[in-house]
C-alpha cells in the first residue's frame, strides 16, 4: 500500500485534528507509523474501532471515541519530537491532534498487503 499522508498546521488552533485515515480491516497489521514535525508543535496521534460507515450501527463522527491506547507515549502529546513507531493492531481510523504551537506536522501510515482497486 501506498502510505497515506494527513498534515495538521501551521498555526492551527490547540485541539485541531487533521482528515480521518481510513484503514482496511482486511489488511494484515502491523501498521507503520511516522510523525514529522515542522516548528515548535506538540501533537497526540488517535485511533478508533468506531465506525460512521457501518450499515447496521453507524457511530457519528462527532461521538467516535479516540484513543491513544495503542500508542506509543512518545507519540501522545509529543513536543516537537518526529517519531517513528508500529502498531500490532489496525484500528480502523487514525487521526493526528495538533495540541499547541506555531509549526505544523505531519502523520504518514502504512498498511500492509491492503488490495488497492
Amino acid at each position: 500500500m501506498r502510505p497515506i499522508t494527513r498534515t495538521v498546521g501551521p498555526n492551527a488552533a490547540p485541539g485541531t485534528p487533521s482528515d480521518m485515515i481510513r484503514l482496511d480491516e482486511w489488511a494484515d497489521a502491523p501498521l507503520g507509523i511516522q510523525v514529522s514535525v515542522q516548528g515548535t508543535v506538540t501533537f497526540a496521534v488517535q485511533h478508533s474501532f468506531d465506525d460512521p460507515n457501518d450499515l447496521i450501527s453507524p457511530v457519528p463522527v462527532a461521538q467516535m471515541y479516540w484513543g491513544t491506547d495503542l500508542v506509543p507515549l512518545a507519540a501522545q502529546g509529543a513536543a516537537g519530537n518526529n517519531i517513528t513507531f508500529s502498531m500490532a493492531t489496525a484500528p480502523l481510523w487514525m487521526r493526528l491532534v495538533l495540541n499547541s504551537g506555531t509549526g505544523s506536522a505531519k502523520l504518514v501510515v502504512t498498511q500492509y498487503n491492503v488490495v488497492e482497486g
